[in-house]
Formats: structure tokens, C-alpha cells, sequence
């Protein structure tokens, strides 16, 4: 139900939902861990990150240096180029619920969109709980 955007400098390819096996005391926006180009990768629910729900039909995989997580998502409405003028920073009623995961704010076709920050999708500790499970 929210347009969100990523940097396309770290989207590797967008593709159908696969298979996730869960992961113990994962956090409930964690759906497994799906294998995808021979490795197992962590998969997370956006609309369950931000507090939403709503059926996947995608996954964008995403590098975070030279770890990888693949989010799924209701659809991908493709690329395109935004003008940074129209995004703010994000305001601080909301930094006080996600400013880990949120870079900034922005409108487009008169609906809010919010840029997600990649490198916060999974927190640090979920990353090394994760490496665990894969082993």
C-alpha cells in the first residue's frame, strides 16, 4: 500500500517470488531464506518491514556490499529517475519510528514515496543471525 524506492545502484535484477525456508526466531518481516543464483539469500517482506500488509508477486534482489537480500513486494513499477528537489528529509515524528530504513521522503504522481536506505533493510545482528543459519 506505500511506493517506496531504492538506489538503483544496488538493485541486481528483479524476478517471480521463490520458495523461502523460515528461519527460527526470525522477525516476523523475515519470510527464510530462498535460494537464488545457487546461494542461499535472506528474504524479507517490505510491507511487512513497514508495518503493512499485502501479497507479494516480486523479489528485487539488492546488494549490500557483498551481502545480498532479496525483498519482496507487491509489484515493481520500473526505473526511473527522480528529481532530488522533490524529497525532503525525513521529517521527526517519523524519525522516531524508522530512520534506519528511511533515507528520505518524496511525492510522485501525487503520492507519497519513500526511499529506503539498502544497507538498513536487515540490522546488523539479523545479518550475522542469518550467516548462522545459512552454515
Amino acid at each position: 500500500n506505500r511506493l517506496c524506492a531504492l538506489p538503483l545502484d544496488h538493485l541486481l535484477e528483479t524476478m517471480r517470488i521463490l520458495p523461502a525456508e523460515p528461519v527460527a526466531d526470525a522477525p516476523s518481516f523475515v519470510t527464510g531464506l530462498s535460494i537464488i543464483r545457487g546461494a542461499p539469500v535472506p528474504v524479507i517482506d517490505l510491507a511487512a518491514l513497514l508495518g503493512d500488509s499485502g501479497e507479494a508477486t516480486r523479489l528485487i534482489l539488492v546488494a549490500v556490499g557483498e551481502r545480498r537480500v532479496a525483498v519482496a513486494v507487491a509489484a515493481v513499477i520500473g526505473v526511473q529517475r527522480l528529481d532530488p528537489e522533490t524529497f525532503a528529509a525525513t521529517p521527526p515524528l517519523l524519525q522516531l519510528a524508522r530512520a534506519e530504513l528511511i533515507d528520505s521522503i518524496g511525492v510522485r504522481d501525487a503520492q507519497l514515496l519513500l526511499v529506503l536506505r539498502a544497507s538498513r533493510l536487515l540490522p546488523e545482528d539479523l545479518w550475522d543471525k542469518l550467516e548462522l543459519a545459512r552454515a
